[in-house]
């Protein structure tokens, strides 16, 4: 028998796959209502988890909601380089612990959207998708 997640669980999965916030309805692409590209498949998924992966999911979840929390705690350390003989980790590369959290949130993300079997939204710009690609020289 399918276990069923609550309204909140569902919304935070699709907030964690970059799935939009929004009834199907609600989406607009150049200002026509239109169903937002795979939402159908995570709507269906989280509808029809079997009750051993609904506790995997909701572990996930969690997972996925305190690495947003150590995003947001770890902006105060984007203007520091060093403190003393400590340097911050990613610095040689040029990443801060920012993108090295949102790289470890992505993997999270790719694990929850493997254990409902449906595919992280394309135009997610925190996947790395979006309309606008940037051009280099």
């Amino acid at each position: 028998m399918p276990v069923a997640l609550t309204p909140d669980e569902k919304s935070r999965v699709r907030r964690h796959l970059g799935y939009p916030e929004t009834t199907s309805v609600s989406a607009y692409a150049m200002g026509i209502p239109t169903t937002v590209q795979g939402m159908f498949l995570v709507d269906s998924a989280v509808d029809h988890l079997e009750d051993s992966a609904a506790d995997r999911v909701r572990n996930l979840l969690a997972i996925l909601d305190g690495m947003e929390q150590k995003i947001l705690k770890a902006i105060c350390t984007l203007t520091v380089e060093s403190v003393g003989d400590i340097r911050m980790r990613g610095a040689q590369q040029g990443m801060t612990g920012t993108d090295l959290l949102e790289r470890e949130y992505r993997r999270w993300a790719q694990r929850l959207a493997d254990c409902l079997g449906v595919p992280m939204y394309p135009y997610a710009n925190r996947f790395g998708g979006g309309i606008n690609i940037p051009v280099s020289r």
